[in-house]
């Protein structure tokens, strides 16, 4: 099952809001009591946690109008949930084959559109109506759907503000579920009855003076004591322990981050297990995750993040995050980022809105979340929507195409590492902004940076500001010469020798007074030099020999444990 969109009117602060979810992976961003929680919390009233309901101590608190209505809305209008699921034959088979019954037909299609609205009026009366593939459907149909969502396990969710918390006081332990296939299960019904047997041989002496205490009550009783059929039948109740280094230590004292992750991935694998197991009543659930990156350092919430994508779109297990972390919003599709805000009115705030975000505006819940500008993401466009995991950044496209040609020569000293994305970031500028700067770092796994030789003066203390070492993380290229302080000027002198000759008139341009005819000139020149470098094949290791820094660092960067 996978939630297609919602739309909510009159709740809290969603006064009238319709948010669309594009894909597996949604990341639902903005400032605190922008709608965020609320919105969430919508999802949860239909679609259940039931799976830990069971262990919980805590219940949400029932809906009510007087409490829940929009407070600045006049009058009496009712508080609409209206959901629109997209219902597949094979991943959900038990509510793609109930809806049918109730229809009475046969739907060809292999995905069906579920509508469901929900309105609740000032008496607290809920009305539900249904409709399939834009049809309506009866009222004892509607209510029999509905019932049947929310009797089901339909969401995983995890709070991760609250998720150090223990469900049981004091030290208790967090406990998942274990989600058994048909044959998993008979084999465990198996052990169950071997088990049995073992529970009666040593429990004797218990039976024996449960017996004696009950024989002061007049009725009397005989005693056993049996494993309850059906514990292994589906679920079962379970603690984790984590190792590391061959330390087998109980999950709930390890760190909070690290808790936090476990828990958040058993939720995902239980759900891939449902979407997966051979059973004609299953449905897949989702996984609502408030906060994922909690706990965690803003490395290891870059990798997070790249996780809960990944696995969001190969499971197909649809995922929905509320997050202050630019990390965990999708730098893939735009689409799959919701930016929640708040306008105020007369100095209050007021309704929730969503941020219609396209091609254009891609950057707003990364410029909202890091506090910059959109225009300083302009440059980073690229870079942000790599899906490696690795990256050399470079001043421009140029110096990419230096390198790709370099590595097609086959010289042993000067290949590129394997999964390796070179990314122009569009001039030295874009590495004073050092917010951007630590944010790009962050968020792949690995990461070195070039920029030209002439340009380290006024960059190496931005580097040194955000951690990155000199020849480790970030290598200045050229040649420490006069007009040589760039890449081109690691060129074999032949080269350039040539290309000068053959271009004196660029080459007296680059002395002209007019600003713009001397940068016209140099970006001429550079686009010459470059095509003329690339149509040689037969360079030698030794005429690229000052190029041989920059690819060690590089390997050796790419190479690094991160």
């Amino acid at each position: 099952m996978k939630i297609e969109c919602v739309r909510v009117q009159n709740y809290r602060t969603l006064e009238d809001i319709e948010i669309e979810f594009s894909g597996y992976y949604t990341a639902i961003s903005g400032r605190n009591n922008a709608g965020k929680t609320t919105l969430i919390k919508v999802l949860r009233e239909t679609f259940k946690d039931h799976l830990r309901d069971r262990f919980s101590f805590v219940r949400d608190e029932e809906r009510t109008y007087r409490e829940d209505k929009t407070q600045w809305v006049s009058g009496s209008p009712d508080i609409v949930f209206d959901y629109v699921l997209a219902i597949n034959k094979e991943s959900d088979p038990g509510l793609f084959q109930f809806i049918e019954k109730f229809l009475q037909k046969s739907i060809p299609l292999s995905t069906l559109s579920l509508r469901i609205k929900l309105s609740q009026n000032s008496k607290d009366e809920v009305v539900c109506a249904c409709e399939v593939d834009g049809s309506p459907v009866g009222d004892f149909a509607s209510k029999e759907i509905l019932q049947k969502l929310m009797s089901s396990n339909l969401a995983f969710v995890h709070d991760s503000a609250a998720r150090d918390q223990s469900i049981f006081f004091g030290r208790g332990r967090f406990l998942h579920d274990l989600i058994f296939s048909p044959s998993e299960r008979k084999q465990l019904q198996e052990e169950q009855k071997r088990l049995q047997n073992k529970v009666k041989n040593i429990s004797r002496a218990h039976k024996s003076e449960l017996s004696e205490l009950l024989g002061h009550l007049e009725d009397k009783y005989e005693v056993d004591f049996t494993i309850p059929d059906g514990m292994f039948t589906g679920t079962l109740p379970f603690a984790i322990n984590l190792k590391d280094r061959n330390v087998d230590v109980p999950l709930d004292d390890w760190g909070s981050g690290t808790k936090n992750r476990t828990h958040i991935m058993m939720s995902i694998l239980q759900a891939h297990r449902i979407r997966s197991k051979d059973d004609q009543n299953r449905i897949t659930p989702f996984v609502m995750i408030e906060e994922p990156e909690s706990f965690l350092h803003p490395s290891a919430q870059a990798e997070f993040g790249r996780v809960l994508r990944t696995l969001a779109n190969d499971l197909q297990i649809q995922t929905i995050v509320t997050t202050h972390s630019p990390y965990m919003l999708c730098q893939e599709n735009v689409a799959s980022n919701v930016l929640l805000v708040r306008r105020a009115h007369r100095g209050k705030l007021k309704a929730t809105e969503r941020v219609l975000l396209d091609e254009q505006k891609w950057m707003e819940p990364f410029s909202e979340i890091l506090g910059l500008d959109n225009a300083e993401f302009s440059a980073w466009k690229d870079v942000l929507g790599s899906t490696r995991t690795c990256m050399l950044l470079v001043e421009g496209d140029l110096d990419k195409r230096y390198l790709q040609h370099i590595h097609s020569l086959g010289h042993a000293s000067l290949r590129l590492p394997d999964d390796l994305d070179i990314v122009a970031y569009e001039g030295k500028d874009a590495l004073k902004n050092t917010i951007m700067l630590k944010f790009i770092v962050e968020k792949f796994k690995r990461v070195f940076v070039t920029f030209d030789l002439d340009a380290k003066p006024e960059l190496e203390k931005m580097m040194q500001q955000i951690g990155l070492k000199d020849g480790t993380d970030y290598l200045a290229i050229g040649a420490n010469k006069p007009g040589k302080q760039c890449i081109e000027g690691l060129v074999p002198d032949r080269i350039l020798a040539a290309v000068h000759a053959q271009h004196t008139d660029l080459v007296m341009q680059l002395t002209a007074q007019d600003a713009k005819e001397r940068k016209s000139a140099k970006s001429s020149l550079k686009q010459k030099i470059l095509s003329a470098f690339e149509t040689e094949t037969q360079i030698s290791a030794e005429e690229l020999k000052g190029f041989v820094p920059l690819f060690k660092g590089l390997t050796a960067r790419m190479s690094a444990v991160k």
